[in-house]
C-alpha cells in the first residue's frame, strides 16, 4: 500500500509499505516541483501479472484564476515505478479539461485507478461530475459516466470505494429526515446501465462517512466522535468496533498478500520518513 504525508498542504513523504512482510521503502522526491500555488493528486495501483510492477501516478494542478476550476484543468503528470525506481515526467497525454476532487477518495479496480472529477461540458453546458480512470498497464486516461441520479450538477458529496470486487460510489445528501447516503455499485465494469443503488442509509446517531464494506455485508461507517462502527443495513443496528481515528482519515481497501519489497532496502536514498525538513513543493 502507498501512504502519503503532508505538512501545511505540501507533500512531506511517500511510503510504500508491505504489511505482510513488515517492510517499507520511502520514495525519492517527485520530479515536478512547482514553486507556484498548486494542488497534487496521487493514484496507486499494480501492474500484475504482466510486469509484477507497482506504479504511482501524480497529477499536479497549478493555480490559475482565469480557469473555470481556479487551477489549470490540464495537469502536469509524472509516474513512479517500483521496477525502475525513478520518477519520470510524461507529456502528450490525452486527458479531459477537468479537475480531480481533492477531498475525494480513489479506487483501484480492474487495473485502473479511479477518481471523481469535475468536468467542463462542451458548448457552455456547465460543470458535471464523472469518474476519470488511469490504466496502470497502458498508462492512458479514460472516463466512466455516472448514473443520472448522481449527475445533477456538481455532486460535492460523492466518494469512491469498493463493494466486493466492484466499483462503488457513495452519494451524500440531505433529506426530510436529515443527512443520508446512497450506495451505488457498477455490477458490470464499464457498462453504464449496470449502475444499481444498493442502500440508502440515514446518517443518524452520529454516523458520518461510509468507509467500506465487510465480508458479512455490513457497512463500515466513521462517526462524528472519530470512531468506527459496523452498520447492519438489514436491521439498522450498528456495533462500535472500538477503533479511534480522525473521521475523514479512515480508509478500507481489499488487500492481497505479496512478497513485493522483499529484496529491496527499507529506505531509498533521496526520500525520507520523519524529520521536519525537505518539504516537496
Amino acid at each position: 500500500m502507498c501512504l502519503s504525508g503532508k505538512l501545511f498542504g505540501k507533500l512531506r513523504s511517500l511510503v510504500l509499505w508491505n504489511p505482510s512482510i513488515q517492510k517499507f521503502m520511502t520514495l525519492p522526491f517527485p520530479s515536478i516541483k512547482s514553486k507556484s500555488p498548486h494542488k497534487s493528486v496521487l493514484g496507486f495501483g499494480a501492474d500484475l501479472p504482466e510486469t509484477n510492477d507497482y506504479k504511482l501516478v501524480r497529477l499536479v494542478y497549478s493555480k490559475n484564476d482565469h480557469d473555470v476550476f481556479g487551477y489549470n484543468g490540464f495537469p502536469e503528470i509524472e509516474i513512479y515505478s517500483i521496477n525502475s525506481g525513478v520518477w519520470r515526467r510524461v507529456v502528450g497525454f490525452e486527458i479531459r479539461h477537468c479537475i480531480v476532487k481533492f477531498i475525494s477518495s480513489q479506487a483501484f479496480v480492474k487495473g485502473f485507478v479511479h477518481w471523481i472529477v469535475d468536468d467542463l461540458v462542451a458548448n457552455g453546458g456547465g460543470l458535471r461530475s464523472l469518474i476519470m480512470t488511469f490504466s496502470i498497464v497502458d498508462e492512458v486516461f479514460g472516463e466512466i459516466m455516472l448514473p443520472d441520479a448522481l449527475t445533477g450538477g456538481i455532486a460535492t458529496g460523492l466518494s469512491l470505494t469498493l463493494f466486493e470486487e466492484s466499483l462503488s460510489v457513495v452519494k451524500y445528501g440531505r433529506g426530510m429526515y436529515g443527512v443520508f447516503c446512497e450506495v451505488w455499485v457498477m455490477k458490470q465494469y464499464g457498462v453504464l446501465e449496470s449502475w444499481s443503488r444498493l442502500y440508502r442509509i440515514n446518517l443518524v446517531a452520529g454516523l458520518k462517512k461510509v468507509v467500506g464494506f465487510r465480508n458479512n455485508g455490513e457497512v463500515l461507517i466513521s462517526t462524528r466522535e472519530n470512531g468506527l462502527v459496523s452498520y447492519d443495513p438489514n436491521s439498522g443496528r450498528n456495533t462500535d468496533l472500538g477503533i479511534q481515528g480522525y473521521t475523514w482519515s479512515f480508509f478500507v481497501h481489499n488487500y492481497m498478500e505479496s512478497l513485493i519489497l522483499l529484496k529491496g532496502n527499507n529506505v531509498i536514498p533521496g526520500g525520507f520518513l520523519g524529520g521536519m525538513g525537505g518539504l516537496w513543493t
